[in-house]
């Protein structure tokens, strides 16, 4: 895949992560401005609105709190974004989910501000990322808006995120294992015939697969005890914070291949159907189809293991789409016009077919 991004956007302007942290958020909030516009789902923010209003209002200038429960879409970013720059506002803050992670930064973009992070669940690494995933305003994939500079904070408060169902960290988990298991889809290690830095981001990818493959399952044992412990805090900076360094240094190449082409296939094509599913889950059956594309089914043992453990869904059934012949030409020619498939190259559009084939027979 070309690269998408010129710059290395690696980091973010500060990364905390600890118990408590967003007690600390107001000092974190003025190093950028000292007017916070405050946007959060419904749920994230009555977990931390207490929290951010008693140390917000304690060195803030003024702020303001708004409950946004849409998509990541650009008419209502633009919208809040103009309200910004018109009342004053110098920071947005975005505290929840994925999909609010993403709309802040959208705004933030718009309205040419600083943006904080504050999430509420480590389903996704978007609190980092250094792009939006924008979806139209009934839900349905646009498409990635790549920023050519980085999230200015990233608050992670782990006394929260430790409380968060185990559906959303399995699913951040999924999200996570898929950068090596994407990346591998093209890289080689014996040639240097890659874009600069994706080396690093292969290695990074590989340490962060064998973390989650090795300690996930204590974490949830943990964090069913509601155990802040080593292990949880391990697991959501690699969910968050480690998945980001290395969508930095990607460039958006190679890391978004067959897992994720299926991922926003399922979304435009079958999007009633799967609508109720995280991105996690549904790239999680994605990655079923990348190992088999990658010569790797033996890697699918684990992964089915873990979603029928924890009743991820693991076919397509399970998300509600008949597994069909149309169904499967539907996939096979949309994947194979995508920037994850060589369609001039008879080779690779067969193993496609023959990976579907294998996806529809689980």
């Amino acid at each position: 895949m070309p690269v998408r991004e010129k710059s290395f956007r690696i980091g973010c302007g500060r990364y905390l992560q600890e118990p408590g942290i967003l007690k600390a958020c107001g000092e974190e909030i003025l190093r950028l401005g000292n007017s916070p516009l405050i946007v959060g789902g419904k749920t994230a923010l009555e977990l931390t609105r207490s929290y951010i209003e008693q140390s917000v209002a304690a060195v803030c200038k003024k702020y303001e709190i708004t409950e946004h429960c849409g998509t990541c879409n650009e008419e209502r970013a633009s919208e809040l974004a103009t309200y910004a720059r018109k009342n004053g506002f110098n920071v947005i803050v975005g505290v929840g989910g994925g999909v609010l992670m993403d709309f802040a930064k959208l705004t933030g973009d718009f309205a040419e501000l600083p943006v904080i992070n504050i999430p509420t669940s480590s389903a996704t690494c978007a609190a980092y990322t250094p792009l939006s995933v924008r979806y139209t305003t009934d839900g349905r994939t646009v498409g990635s808006r790549h920023f050519g500079y980085e999230v200015s904070g990233v608050l992670v408060d782990t006394e929260i995120l430790v409380h968060q169902p185990t559906r959303l960290l399995l699913s951040g988990v999924f999200d996570a294992l898929a950068k090596f298991v994407e990346i591998k889809q093209r890289f080689n290690e014996s040639t240097c015939e890659y874009p600069l830095g994706l080396d690093w981001a292969y290695v990074l990818a590989k340490r962060s697969f064998d973390e989650l493959v090795s300690k996930t399952e204590k974490c949830i044992e943990d964090m069913a005890k509601g155990k802040c412990t080593d292990t949880v805090e391990q697991i959501t900076f690699t969910n968050i914070a480690a998945t980001g360094v290395i969508s930095g240094i990607a460039r958006g190449s190679n890391q978004c291949a067959l897992a994720h082409k299926f991922y926003e296939g399922t979304r435009a094509m079958f999007f009633e159907q799967s609508r109720s599913y995280l991105h996690g889950e549904i790239v999680g059956i994605g990655l079923l189809l990348q190992n088999f594309f990658n010569g790797e089914t033996q890697n699918n043992e684990f992964l089915l293991s873990l979603m029928r453990k924890y009743g991820m869904p693991c076919c397509l059934s399970d998300i509600g789409i008949e597994p069909t012949a149309e169904a499967l030409e539907l996939y096979f020619e949309r994947l194979k016009g995508g920037s994850a498939i060589d369609e001039n190259n008879p080779e690779e559009t067969a193993l496609l077919r023959k990976g579907l084939e294998y996806l529809w027979s689980i």
